[in-house]
């Protein structure tokens, strides 16, 4: 009776060996432990540790140079050392493109710095002499050395434009209008096509040493944000937020930029012969970058408003999204712009073709 309440003999020694045995398990893993063997021991991954290995594999991931014999020192007066320059501050979270404008504008302002001589020339009775291609003797022209300058009188120009977007072809209207009284000066141009609106760029400014110096830029589509030249400060500050940036002497916005080009070379055209390369500080409504025009050649260009001989500068491509930009100037027109063409780099372009001219007072 009651049987099942006694010790089952089997029972008694199978529990008996499970005790044995899980003490001796606990008796290795102890002797294990005080040991503390190297190969035994959990490996803990340190951040120092893992950056020592990824650092490791990167350095045995290298291609190997080959060992070349070193020669035996010789003894070499020392150089003598000059002060480096000052290397500019730039954020740690500038993306490429900004590192990139950032050193093209402290190269140009390199060059802008560095004493040039130009000789001064007359700007009176001389009309565009033919290029020489075979031998040309263009120069680089130093911006903020502008011994002759000569703005075009104050004029209307309104321009046929022709846009190609996505393959697909459109009309509009331009006008530019342009008015200097000798010691200041405005532009505004505007380009309108039926249904998709219009877009407006302003520029007002002094006339100066420098020639045009503009003190403020607007770009206007919806909305209107603008740049604004301090030159008490020697800063370019811009409505949209975008990070000040230093003035360099001779800097133009993107539509002054234009007339400047039309007063340089109207004042003295021989200083500018096939080849000659025009650098500027050129500031959008967001952003100041380093543009290049190269004088190209003479061409007479059938136009809306007639057949006009014209001087041809192109501003090439230099990073993968920039615009190519081309110009023509009109020596019988003041050097104003007639022709001004913009190709994006995904092909897309517009033609601003000259239709009518109008002078008018300041």
């Amino acid at each position: 009776m009651d049987g099942n309440l006694l010790p089952h003999p089997t029972f008694e020694f199978k529990r008996s060996q499970a005790f044995l045995l899980v003490g001796a398990v606990l008796a290795v893993h102890l002797w294990l432990l005080s040991g503390s063997p190297a190969w035994f021991a959990p490996r803990v991954d340190t951040p120092q540790r893992t950056a020592t290995f990824i650092t490791r594999q990167i350095e045995l991931a290298q291609p190997r140079a080959p060992q070349v014999p070193r020669k035996a020192p010789t003894q070499t007066a020392a150089p003598a050392t000059s002060p480096s320059p000052t290397t500019p501050t730039v954020s740690p979270d500038a993306t490429a493109d900004q590192l990139a404008t950032q050193q093209e504008i402290d190269d140009l302002s390199a060059q802008l710095t560095a004493p040039v001589a130009l000789p001064a020339r007359s700007a009176s009775g001389v009309d565009l002499p033919p290029f020489n291609r075979a031998t040309p003797t263009a120069e680089n022209f130093n911006a903020s050395e502008v011994t002759a300058f000569k703005p075009p009188l104050s004029a209307r120009m309104k321009y046929t434009v022709k846009g190609d977007v996505r393959s697909l072809n459109y009309s509009a209207s331009g006008e530019l209008v342009w008015q200097q009284d000798g010691e200041r000066y405005n532009a505004r141009l505007e380009v309108a096509a039926f249904l998709l609106g219009s877009r407006v760029q302003t520029s007002s400014g002094l006339l100066g040493t420098e020639g045009l110096m503009p003190l403020r830029f607007g770009d206007k589509s919806r909305s209107e944000l603008a740049a604004h030249f301090q030159r008490d400060k020697n800063i370019i500050s811009f409505s949209a937020n975008t990070p000040d940036v230093p003035l360099l002497k001779g800097a133009q916005d993107r539509l002054s930029v234009v007339l400047q080009l039309s007063a340089l070379l109207a004042a003295d055209p021989t200083r500018y012969p096939a080849g000659t390369m025009l650098s500027f500080q050129t500031v959008s409504q967001r952003e100041a970058e380093v543009w290049q025009f190269v004088v190209e050649k003479e061409e007479l260009l059938s136009l809306p408003y007639g057949d006009v001989p014209s001087l041809k500068l192109n501003r090439n491509p230099r990073k993968e999204f920039d615009q190519r930009i081309e110009l023509w100037f009109a020596p019988g027109l003041d050097y104003l712009p007639v022709r001004l063409r913009i190709t994006n780099a995904n092909g897309d372009a517009v033609d601003q073709l000259l239709r009518s001219l109008e002078k008018t007072s300041p």
